[in-house]
């Protein structure tokens, strides 16, 4: 199709209309603010999704739920899948696009990947809404201007993603990674909000029920991020702009909230940041993470 536009006729059409009738609403009750929010809709090895929005429009990221549950967490939070705009996915494993080929043919909406992610397999079905993007491609969808970085992770092509809104507000989304690296760090860097993978904590995973391989890994630098290595690499990303910090993916096997968080605080408290903490949680969505925002206004 020309410009690879989705249609504007017949159900696409209709999506397109509900899509930009949610947004009108959306600006109608922002009035005009050009900030940013996010809500995790859950985070963990049972399914990992975001979304994001601006006054210009509306994105997830990852989609590791069914389609069926997506939009009941979408609506747990105010919204519905005709607010969502676009999908980018970290990488091709299930738990972060289990739901994206269904959402995106049930709801007209383009799904951004990198070519190595398309190659998973119930990705293939995606057709004409897949978008590439990747770390040299400039991107720019539902008004966000968007920026990718490879990580380190068992994955055909994994990225971490940098979302900007037009008044100037970053997210940056970083994990399933095995470690830190210089390339990704810089990308985090002057972020309003930063949703961080603190994946488990060592002894948990030492003396834990996963067989060696696994335990092998989880902990390798192609794994998972632990608690540890989540709060020495928060120290680098710390600026005075930084609002928020959640932390995500956690094992429900080898971490726990408590332990997380034990391990984060106190980089935010000797550095005397006043970003605030909050632990994303698996089966349930987290609160709205507003920055640039009036406090007062509604869904």
């Amino acid at each position: 199709m020309p410009g690879g536009q989705l249609p504007l006729f017949g159900d696409g059409a209709l999506a397109a209309a509900a899509r930009e009738s949610k947004l009108h609403s959306r600006r109608r009750l922002d009035g005009g603010a050009d900030g940013l929010r996010a809500a995790v809709l859950g985070s963990g090895s049972g399914g990992n999704s975001t979304i994001v929005e601006s006054v210009d429009g509306c994105l997830l990221l990852d989609a590791g739920f069914s389609c069926r549950e997506l939009e009941r967490r979408l609506d747990l939070v105010g919204r519905s899948a005709a607010d969502v705009d676009a999908v980018l996915l970290t990488h091709e494993h299930e738990d972060h696009s289990r739901g994206a080929c269904r959402f995106a043919r049930r709801h007209q909406v383009p799904v951004y990947g990198t070519r190595g992610t398309y190659r998973g397999p119930q990705l293939r079905e995606l057709g004409r809404f897949a978008r590439p993007m990747g770390p040299a491609v400039p991107l720019t969808a539902a008004g966000f201007r968007i920026e990718v970085f490879p990580v380190p992770h068992d994955a055909r092509e994994p990225v971490g993603i940098v979302v900007e809104s037009g008044g100037g507000y970053r997210l940056g989304l970083a994990t399933d990674l095995g470690r830190r690296t210089a390339e990704a760090w810089r990308s985090l860097r002057d972020l309003d909000v930063l949703l961080l993978e603190s994946n488990h904590d060592l002894d948990m995973l030492r003396t834990g029920p996963y067989p060696w391989r696994l335990k092998e890994r989880v902990a390798s630098a192609r794994g998972h991020l632990s608690n540890e290595e989540a709060a020495a690499g928060l120290d680098e990303l710390l600026s005075d702009r930084l609002s928020w910090v959640v932390l995500c993916h956690l094992s429900e096997t080898n971490n726990s909230p408590a332990f997380a968080a034990a391990a984060v605080q106190p980089v935010l408290d000797r550095r005397g940041s006043s970003a605030k903490l909050v632990v994303a949680e698996q089966h349930r969505p987290g609160p709205w993470l507003e920055v640039g925002q009036r406090s007062d206004q509604g869904n």
